[in-house]
């Protein structure tokens, strides 16, 4: 680890990978519809409690050449008390907001939006907010009653954050943003959701968002839906196909909800997937 322990760093070949940690969020198995599949977690967490139900809330720094890149903004003062701590991680990473040049959406949910907004200003006065095509047109563009219930719950709030950075919001297919980074379309969670792949040197690092919640969970049961997937077969087509897919490329993932350090590389063990470390400096 580079610095001290709070803040490490992966150089991911030419590129700095930085996680911010912004906070615990708070979690329940109450979060969990099919009684069968609460059963089922209950058991695969027992041995930790309800310690595990807590999760991390991770937005990660690309630091290459003079860009300093967000992916997400953690959850800002819009959630909860623990939450809200990405402007202390920049400071401790050396980089202030108006240093940051552009800023990656995985998705359009509060604890990876929020930060983005301080008091009534937008967060970050210079950066450009770069959001999946199909991710603004659900969220942005459709018709409030068309919307499913949790959906329309948040949108005007989602509408008035993005609003702030007016002409400086791009919204993106897959093609490559800087050299070696595109979207991965990985929907499910939501409409547009997507993770992000970095590539440098031939190392490929995937910042999954929210494809995991819970990682005692849903690495060795992805099976296990919970009430935050709008769609919750589609995310676990997406989970599972995400799984194979950096294990079998021997991936590092950088996950919003992944334990501390937020990034790890994935294995299939004998129940499942399971986390072992990435290579920090």
């Amino acid at each position: 680890m580079a610095g001290n322990e709070r803040m490490p760093s992966l150089m991911h070949g030419k590129i700095e990978v930085i996680p911010l940690l912004d906070g615990p969020l708070p979690s329940s198995l109450n979060k969990i519809p099919d009684p069968a599949h609460r059963a089922e977690a209950e058991r695969l967490i027992a041995k930790d409690g309800t310690g595990a139900l807590s999760m991390p809330v991770y937005a990660f720094l690309l630091k290459f050449g003079d860009k300093r890149v967000l992916i997400d903004s953690g959850s800002g003062r819009l959630g909860y008390d623990s939450l809200g701590r990405l402007p202390e991680r920049l400071e401790e990473a050396n980089v202030s907001p108006d240093e940051v040049t552009d800023i990656l959406m995985t998705h359009l949910h509060r604890d990876h939006y929020g930060g983005l907004v301080r008091g009534n200003d937008a967060a970050f006065s210079r950066a450009n907010l770069i959001i999946h095509e199909p991710e603004a047109q659900f969220w942005l563009n459709t018709d409030t009653s068309a919307l499913p219930e949790r959906a329309r719950n948040n949108v005007e709030e989602v509408r008035r954050v993005v609003a702030l950075y007016g002409d400086r919001v791009r919204r993106v297919g897959t093609e490559e943003i800087f050299p070696g980074i595109r979207a991965r379309p990985s929907p499910g969670h939501t409409p547009g959701h997507v993770c992000w792949e970095v590539t440098s040197e031939g190392k490929i690092l995937l910042a999954w968002g929210d494809v995991i919640h819970i990682s005692k969970i849903h690495l060795p049961a992805p099976h296990i839906a919970m009430e935050y997937d709008l769609n919750p077969v589609t995310a676990l087509q997406t989970r599972l196909s995400i799984l194979d897919w950096v294990v079998d490329n021997n991936v590092t993932v950088a996950g919003a909800h992944l334990p501390e350090p937020g990034m790890w590389k994935v294995i299939k063990g004998e129940n499942g997937c399971e986390l072992r470390p990435a290579a920090f400096t």
